[in-house]
């Protein structure tokens, strides 16, 4: 983008100067001119070398900090393993595993059935500890757009959106009007909802009787984990 704004600046500065007193009567370019001429050249390869230094160093920060991430995603598995495997020895291998946040000790509930004890957000409780399940819901509401269509009796259309509730109703709802000679339809799109869902675990124990799982947009996983904590309460 710099560089082609520098060319564009070049193109008429030369322009310029070509269409003033720059020409010698035996319709050469004046020396002065070309001095600026050579000057704009270098000025330009100056910020061309520049522009392309830059663009690698980003493209190497880039390179960078992707290799970070990856090497920090591969230490959090590593040490996830290594904790995995203790708890298998201390607890037995769980019967059922739910991963809400992968290698995160507290991102995943293990069950062990046969011992009635589940494994939640880093600690280990017995089935007779969980007391209730529920969940809670704070969703943010997107509002759909609206689009006003503009017809003539000729049948040509012009269309533009407006910005904002200007049009109250149903979602997907068609408003027409008309004035004069043109009709103007109003179309509203649905709103979109995006979920936040959070499970709340009633736990027996005074210090921290409630337990935050955090799902966020997932339902299907929102579900499963309350379905088993419902199952886990009916077997207490």
């Amino acid at each position: 983008m710099k560089i082609r704004f520098l060319l564009s600046s070049v193109a008429l500065a030369l322009f310029a100067m070509m269409g003033g007193g720059s020409v010698d009567e035996d319709g050469s370019l004046s020396a002065w001119v070309w001095i600026v001429i050579i000057g704009f050249v270098v000025i330009f390869v100056i910020a061309a070398i520049q522009g392309i230094v830059h663009e690698d160093e980003e493209r190497e920060r880039a390179n960078a900090e992707l290799e970070r991430k990856k090497q920090q995603e591969a230490e959090k598995k590593s040490a996830y393993d290594t904790w995995f495997q203790t708890y298998s020895v201390q607890h037995g291998v769980p019967d059922k595993s739910i991963i809400i946040e992968a290698n995160e000790i507290e991102g995943c509930i293990h069950i062990h059935e046969s011992k009635k004890e589940i494994f939640l957000k880093g600690q280990t409780y017995p089935f007779k500890d969980i007391m209730s399940c529920t969940f809670s819901d704070n969703p943010t509401i997107i509002k759909g757009a609206v689009t006003a269509v503009t017809k003539s009796k000729n049948g040509s259309a012009i269309g533009r959106a407006i910005v904002g509730d200007v049009i109250a109703g149903p979602a997907g709802a068609i408003i027409g009007g008309t004035t004069g000679k043109n009709t103007t339809e109003f179309k509203h799109e649905n709103d979109r909802v995006i979920h936040n869902y959070t499970v709340l675990v009633n736990v027996n124990s005074i210090a921290n009787p409630l337990v935050r799982i955090e799902t966020r947009e997932d339902g299907e996983l929102t579900n499963e984990i309350v379905a088993l904590m419902n199952v886990i309460m009916a077997r207490n």
